[in-house]
């Protein structure tokens, strides 16, 4: 594959994923710019990321708006079923690189069932019969294998990243079972896939990436938060981000209540799950949807920066 055209294929489509924040969310840089573990560049990353603010008002959700008037209904959900389906391969891969065999093989017999009794996977057949599709791909491949994430960064046309992701997502490029296959309309394929695919991906995921930002004190150190925070719980092989210790004291509602019930194990605060498509996971407790984020600092803690829509 050419790198001119790996590169093209990675960028956009992870552009199009990664970002759905609200216009005119961007907050100015605090004074302690530079200084957050793990992002020693934080500078140059929120300029990137106010740059990209003006690109998706501009540009993004006016063609992403366009595609979903294109794609109403059962047209849209084909479409995106066929894309989850051409991502599958890659997923499988990467389970098996992790050693999660029984995830590979239920992903494999999901990819088979669609492919075969799903009208070439236009219809999710096997997430309605206990096999939904889960994200994976390299980057997490590279944690679990005890690969340190590096420095944060915010890149234009890529988004938020690490230097672990990033070499994780030209990886799974190279792993597109496109590259293999020589066929007439090979190259049209590779590119409008990777285009309808991210298009599609970018739709689903906006509502809760602006849900995530839109009253956040500070959405760069939010968004950089979550992000973090859901790439360490895929690899541990979470669905959703780690449990956190309450910075508040939990009072009475902590201690068992008495009576014969009091003997029994307390039951553990169930974490909130993202939707299968948003690149995004939330840790927090049905007790308090404001808890803050371990990661974050004290800027990303105001309001209810971190409550999703509809959850």
């Amino acid at each position: 594959m050419r790198p001119r055209r790996l590169l093209s294929s990675v960028g956009f489509s992870v552009l199009l994923l990664a970002q759905g924040v609200a216009p005119g969310a961007y907050a100015q840089p605090v004074a302690s710019v530079g200084q957050t573990p793990g992002d020693p560049h934080e500078a140059m990353n929120r300029r990137f990321y106010a740059m990209f603010q003006s690109t998706d008002r501009q540009y993004l959700r006016p063609l992403v708006g366009l595609y979903h008037a294109l794609t109403p209904g059962l047209i849209g959900k084909a479409v995106h079923n066929l894309v989850t389906a051409m991502s599958e391969p890659v997923v499988i891969i990467n389970d098996v690189l992790q050693g999660r065999i029984k995830s590979a093989a239920r992903d494999v017999a999901r990819l088979a069932g669609n492919a075969t009794f799903g009208l070439a996977a236009t219809i999710d057949v096997a997430g309605k019969h206990g096999l939904p599709h889960h994200d994976n791909d390299f980057g997490i491949t590279l944690g679990v294998w005890g690969v340190k994430s590096g420095p944060y960064f915010f890149l234009p046309f890529l988004g938020p990243t690490t230097v672990r992701d990033a070499i994780g997502m030209a990886a799974d490029a190279g792993m597109n079972p496109l590259n293999f296959m020589r066929f007439p309309g090979r190259v049209t394929l590779e590119y409008s896939s990777a285009v309808v695919g991210g298009l599609d991906k970018r739709l689903v995921a906006g509502p809760q990436l602006d849900a995530l930002t839109q009253d956040a004190t500070d959405p760069y150190a939010t968004l950089r938060s979550v992000y973090l925070q859901s790439r360490e719980a895929e690899i541990r092989g979470e669905d959703a981000a780690p449990d956190l210790a309450p910075i508040d004291d939990p009072g009475p509602a902590s201690a068992p209540p008495p009576g014969p019930s009091s003997q029994a194990e307390p039951p553990s605060l169930p974490a909130i799950v993202s939707p299968p498509s948003a690149t995004a996971a939330y840790a927090t407790a049905d007790a308090d949807l404001d808890a803050p984020i371990a990661t974050a600092r004290q800027i990303d803690l105001g309001g209810s920066a971190m409550r999703l829509a509809g959850n």
